[in-house]
């Protein structure tokens, strides 16, 4: 009996310490960039031209950077799945979302006001999609909604009758590669109280260490 209730809580503690370690963030800096396919009657004061009469300027321009968790990437098969950005200790709010347009530039960030949805980064069968992304900024005096959704997105003029006109139109490069520069974001080491109780994955391994070192005998009293 005793050999059965050590087994059943060995098992148990090591099956709860696996979960804890699953469940850590595994958070992953990165840069996106795109370009602009169609521009409307404000976008040159916008600082904004189409890319591909351009010739690189900055004025055709779309690049970013981006922070995520990896560990909440869906899998193949798992179609459209967008994944809330969120803040992280350490992490500025450009770090987190930043994206620039044009050679001004126009330039958004997570934590911005005006934001009606998102930022979230949308991936496509495990693979980056682009992003969901709604917000409204106004700029001499005019008020513009910026709509990103996946691989597009959308810059217009909101008029005062309701109305609204397109200033400019892109897309970003996604896919595997949609993704460069790569790396690790590296937490800040966190400061611990003196009287602060372990958090439940340091004490599921400290136990777990307890009942490989030998045998815990149970008294059980009838």
């Amino acid at each position: 009996m005793n050999r059965f209730f050590r087994d059943a809580i060995a098992s148990g503690v090591l099956l709860s310490a696996i979960s804890a370690v699953q469940a850590t963030p595994i958070y992953m800096t990165a840069d996106f960039s795109g370009g602009i396919l169609t521009t409307g009657g404000l976008a040159n004061s916008l600082g904004l031209q189409r890319t591909n009469t351009c010739s690189g300027c900055a004025a055709g321009s779309v690049s970013g950077n981006v922070l995520f968790d990896q560990s909440l990437i869906p899998g193949s098969g798992t179609g459209t799945v967008n994944i809330a950005l969120s803040a992280v200790t350490g992490a500025s709010n450009s770090t987190i979302f930043d994206i620039d347009f044009g050679s001004q530039p126009l330039g958004f960030h997570f934590g911005d006001d005006g934001v009606l949805g998102g930022p979230s980064i949308q991936f496509k069968n495990g693979v980056f999609n682009g992003f969901f992304f709604v917000k409204d900024f106004v700029l001499s005096g005019k008020t513009y909604e910026l709509s990103m959704q996946g691989a597009n997105w959308t810059m217009n003029w909101l008029k005062s009758n309701s109305s609204s006109d397109l200033v400019a139109s892109g897309y970003l490069n996604v896919g595997n590669q949609g993704l460069t520069h790569q790396a690790y974001f590296e937490l800040p080491p966190a400061e611990l109280p003196n009287n602060r109780i372990p958090e439940p994955t340091v004490l599921a391994l400290v136990m777990v260490g307890m009942l490989g070192s030998g045998p815990i005998n149970f008294m059980i009293h009838e």
